[in-house]
């Protein structure tokens, strides 16, 4: 959801966006997941970064993540497609097949840049 969150954030209007799908208080915000920086928004990958604590913890974190990738469509290999389906397509295909976090990494990288995911 994080790789889908930051595709919006890129190819939308991240203002538009950031302001439709957050509401107030945030828990991505909140939780140092997404910043702002001289007015541009960006999804902080590195999870030593976050604090997750703060907002009640990764369930949080997950349903606001669940509420962003919900609210908006992303054009994926040329296609609109909700960030919710998105999801739900790759976890369908590559659930439980690798064996690291690094493997994960690279195939949802590779996967939402209309790759195969495959590594």
């Amino acid at each position: 959801m994080l790789h889908i969150l930051d595709r919006m954030l890129t190819e939308n209007e991240p203002a538009e966006d950031v302001e439709d799908i957050t509401g107030s208080p945030n828990a991505l915000f909140e939780a140092h997941i997404l910043k702002e920086d001289e007015g541009e928004y960006f999804v902080e990958f590195d999870k030593d970064e976050w604090t997750t604590d703060e907002v009640g913890g990764t369930t949080m974190v997950d349903k606001s993540l669940y509420d962003a990738t919900n609210f908006e469509e992303v054009t994926w290999c040329g296609e609109p497609v909700g960030g919710d389906e998105l999801v739900d397509a790759y976890m369908d295909e590559f659930w439980d097949t690798l064996d690291t976090h690094e493997e994960y990494t690279a195939s949802i990288t590779d996967y939402v840049d209309c790759g195969d995911g495959r590594p």
